[in-house]
């Protein structure tokens, strides 16, 4: 998916002007800048807003990447006048069956584990108003970013609370509707290693204080205890490790003759049941974890969006694609519809 040429700078920002500027105000150009100064000013001390920006750009880089989508827009752009009440939900989408919808798109922080992500009644009525108007069904995406966790959802999975509509986690993630967009989850063998090595004759000894000078030259990954020398798989395995869901569970020195040859790192589930088997994360919680690699440093956003090709996590769909030393399962996870109607018996 590519971005399709625009140029707002030229038209938006003259639309903003000449909606409260005369044109031949010598003295108009200098306000409307300074408005916009101050406006970035403000924005950019705004962090619930920032987060939300960055939240919504997330989104739709996760929809770019996972590639089941053939047009994704920016829906709350322009001036909307309309006989009812409405507001424009984030993004619309058409899918690869023509079929169109409506996406609003929200970051949630828990702050306790139990706390439910809410919407008010009013604000979501005037999305559905305006998905109505369109003839087009809305979801409500929402990135549960304590957990790392997307779900995107119709309003029939939420229960109402007096003015609110409500939902805790573990009933978003049965009733999350994510695989619409493409998304799955992703498993392997463990445990994932990573070797760094250095050349013997290069190599040292450890000193009494337990260091030694180390040139890295070479890597090595290994998966299931067998070497992976497949450069495409290399590259999967080393974003599995980086942005999965397992953890290091050593780093250890290898030794020759008492001189530190390599470093083994292993990553390993925390929770290991099947024997040659575990889930790994999904790919919108992978894409979403290398995204805040890039936008967010010491707990701050830095940047709202990042310069990197989304096309970098299409060998992980790609069904017809066998790989030959790192086993792959690709699980699509749908929505359980039965769910609420039995949890309510």
């Amino acid at each position: 998916m590519k971005k399709q040429k625009r140029n707002p700078e030229k038209f938006e920002f003259f639309n903003q002007f000449s909606a409260k500027h005369k044109l031949d105000d010598p003295l108009a150009l200098h306000d409307f800048l300074e408005t916009i100064r101050r406006s970035l000013e403000s924005t950019k001390n705004n962090d619930t807003l920032i987060y939300g920006k960055r939240t919504e750009l997330l989104f739709a880089y996760i929809v770019r990447a996972l590639g089941s989508v053939l047009l994704l827009k920016q829906e709350d752009t322009g001036d909307i006048y309309s006989v009812n009440e409405v507001i424009a939900p984030d993004f619309r989408l058409i899918l690869k069956d023509s079929s169109q919808l409506l996406v609003e798109v929200k970051n949630f922080h828990q702050k306790k584990s139990n706390e439910k992500f809410s919407i008010k009644k009013e604000y979501y009525n005037k999305l559905e108003k305006y998905a109505q108007l369109n003839n087009v069904g809305l979801k409500l995406a929402i990135y549960f970013s304590s957990w790392n966790q997307w779900v995107m959802l119709s309003i029939d999975a939420f229960e109402e609370q007096g003015d609110s509509f409500t939902i805790d986690l573990p009933t978003a993630l049965i009733m999350s509707e994510m695989s619409i967009i493409g998304d799955m989850m992703l498993g392997t063998t463990p445990d994932l290693e990573i070797h760094f090595l250095t050349n013997e004759e290069e190599a040292n000894e450890i000193d009494h204080d337990g260091q030694a000078n180390f040139i890295f030259r070479d890597l090595k990954i290994y998966c299931g205890g067998k070497e992976i020398v497949d450069e495409c798989e290399k590259g999967m395995a080393f974003q599995l490790i980086q942005f999965g869901t397992w953890i290091e569970k050593e780093s250890v020195p290898v030794l020759k003759d008492k001189k530190l040859i390599a470093i083994k790192l292993t990553f390993s589930p925390e929770d290991h049941t099947a024997e040659n088997f575990s889930i790994i994360g999904s790919l919108s919680s992978i894409i979403s974890k290398m995204n805040r690699e890039y936008t967010v440093k010491d707990g701050k956003v830095t940047s709202v969006d990042i310069d990197i090709p989304s096309f970098i996590f299409t060998v992980f769909l790609n069904e017809s694609y066998k790989t030959q030393y790192l086993p792959l399962w690709r699980f699509v996870i749908q929505r359980n519809s039965n769910y609420k109607t039995q949890n309510r018996s």
